[in-house]
């Protein structure tokens, strides 16, 4: 008996030959398209021109990264986490900034078309469309919850009440929040755990902004808490808007933590290299890579003998990490 070819696998699924050739090089289809391609190419037999069936056959397809705020610094360190970890797994990564009005809609078709499964880390984007643009059968969701899809959720409380209650340790009372986008679901949570934890703590809390969640959002931001009095701590809503904060303080001639404190959230590389370093609460890569798992565990199960979809949520712990921009309140040096 002859061995099979590339037309018989393609006469198999029903498309060409060309198409054939590119599911089983990693080119571009659509991902149930290499799915039936390499089930066929299995089950007929087929191997490559050089006879190694497993190398070709047994390639993995594609996976999106979907995210709305690409320009972030908490965006770099998910992609670190993610891509090295999905590439091993032997799938390909496709990177999306989905942070845009006009095409939007287009673009997140095409991505989902032409990959097996996508990570969404889309705060921006409202619960209708998340129904209405993805699949929930091959999509995660890092850091917000919507009904039927499984996801990753930051313990965002978790990691506001460890920050306040470091705070209280070291003496202060009269806190300030400084807010990101008010379109943001983390910062409205992060906002409302920041007021469950100074009540906790009988502390009294200042919410100031919304900012724009970026440097320069945190200059502004530094120069309206500038006008308000008594205020020995802070707690800023991303690094990246911390390290703005942080800048202009100095630049002001505010000893950070002298006369200030200063608490940052994502525990990005700027937490890491600012003078002085950032205390910041740390959670990015746990969140992105437990979604990664997921989505790998669902893409391996789909499609095989019983198995009926069932979302889940995951939550992602988080922790405080202290650094220099903390310490005690103006009078309290001996703590």
């Amino acid at each position: 008996m002859n061995s099979p070819t590339i037309l018989d696998v393609a006469q198999e699924v029903g498309v060409s030959a060309s198409t054939v050739s590119r599911a089983l090089s990693g080119g571009k289809v659509k991902a149930s398209t290499r799915r039936m391609v390499l089930e066929a190419a299995q089950r007929l037999g087929y191997k490559t021109a050089d006879g190694d069936q497993g190398h070709s056959i047994n390639r993995r397809g594609s996976i999106g990264l979907l995210t709305t705020d690409i320009q972030n610094f908490y965006t770099v360190d998910l992609f670190k986490s993610i891509i090295p970890e999905a590439q091993s797994a032997g799938y390909k990564v496709v990177v999306a900034d989905i942070n845009v009005a006009l095409g939007r809609d287009q673009l997140i078709h095409d991505v989902r078309e032409s990959t097996d499964g996508m990570v969404v880390a889309a705060a921006r984007i409202e619960d209708d469309d998340i129904r209405r643009l993805f699949d929930p059968e091959t999509t995660v969701l890092v850091s917000r919850q919507v009904e039927g899809f499984s996801s990753v959720v930051v313990d965002d409380f978790s990691g506001m009440f460890q920050s306040v209650r470091h705070l209280a340790s070291l003496g202060h009372n009269r806190v300030a929040y400084l807010g990101g986008d008010d379109h943001s679901r983390s910062d409205k949570r992060r906002r409302q755990s920041f007021e469950d934890a100074t009540g906790r703590f009988n502390m009294e809390s200042l919410i100031l902004g919304p900012f724009e969640p970026s440097f320069e959002g945190g200059v502004n931001a530094a120069d309206a808490l500038m006008m308000e009095e008594d205020v020995t701590a802070v707690i800023v809503y991303n690094d990246l808007m911390a390290s703005g904060v942080l800048n202009r303080l100095i630049e002001r001639g505010v000893d950070v933590p002298g006369e200030v404190s200063l608490i940052g959230v994502d525990n990005s590389m700027l937490a890491q290299v600012s003078r002085p370093k950032m205390t910041s609460v740390a959670m990015r890569q746990n969140d992105a890579q437990m979604a990664l798992r997921m989505l790998l565990s669902m893409l391996e199960q789909r499609g095989s003998d019983g198995y009926v979809f069932s979302p889940q949520t995951i939550g992602a712990p988080e922790s405080l990490i202290v650094r220099d921009t903390t310490g005690p309140v103006p009078g309290r040096a001996d703590q």
